[in-house]
């Protein structure tokens, strides 16, 4: 859990950033300049409709939803994060993990876009395999020291979408998978076990 929240934290600065001029020339591949200017306009939106002390927490969740989904593969994310326990769970209980699933990255992500405190990114080029580019990027905060992000883009359906986010090494997914893992192993490898633990976080997010 530790793990969890520390690599939720420090995505939550990986996105609410300002943007300055890239630090290296950007690659010749159009993939891979595809890559970096839909990382750019994600940060771009994150800053105009998630910052500011204007919103109300309901209003910064409702627009983080909107981000998600025009930037991030959601449901990829959360079936891979479940891994082969995916395969276990009914149709019922995959329509209702993916909706939880999202639920828990709103939550997690609109309470830390409140501490924004206009930490600088800058995009420090681009390489990819296949239809997978690796977006690279320093975030650099006032008085400590700057932190490594990295952010895959991946090709699906001929649109650009986020799958993970590495920060420092440490992958946003797999470290994701591991929690989910483990709370299906304490609940007797069911999904179910797993959804009634996410279910529980989400009820705040509802109750807005």
């Amino acid at each position: 859990m530790n793990l969890v929240r520390r690599t939720i934290s420090l995505l939550s600065f990986g996105i609410a950033i300002t943007l300055i001029a890239p630090v290296t020339p950007l690659e010749a591949n159009q993939f891979n300049k595809g890559a970096n200017k839909f990382v750019k306009a994600l940060a771009k939106d994150a800053i105009t409709t998630l910052t500011g002390n204007e919103l109300t927490d309901n209003q910064r969740q409702q627009n983080l939803r909107l981000i998600l989904k025009s930037y991030f593969d959601v449901d990829g994310i959360g079936k891979w994060v479940l891994g082969r326990h995916w395969r276990k769970a009914n149709a019922d209980e995959r329509t209702e993990y993916l909706s939880l699933f999202e639920d828990l990255i709103v939550k997690t992500y609109a309470t830390r876009f409140k501490a924004y405190s206009n930490e600088k990114l800058t995009l420090a080029g681009t390489k990819s395999r296949g239809q997978t580019a690796i977006v690279k990027s320093i975030i650099k905060r006032t008085g400590q020291q700057p932190i490594r992000v990295d952010w895959r883009v991946t090709f699906p359906d001929g649109e650009y979408k986020i799958f993970d986010i590495v920060v420092e090494g440490v992958s946003m997914i797999q470290a994701q998978r591991s929690e989910f893992s483990s709370v299906i192993r304490r609940n007797g490898g069911k999904v179910s076990g797993l959804i009634s633990a996410l279910r529980d976080k989400s009820i705040p997010i509802k109750a807005n």
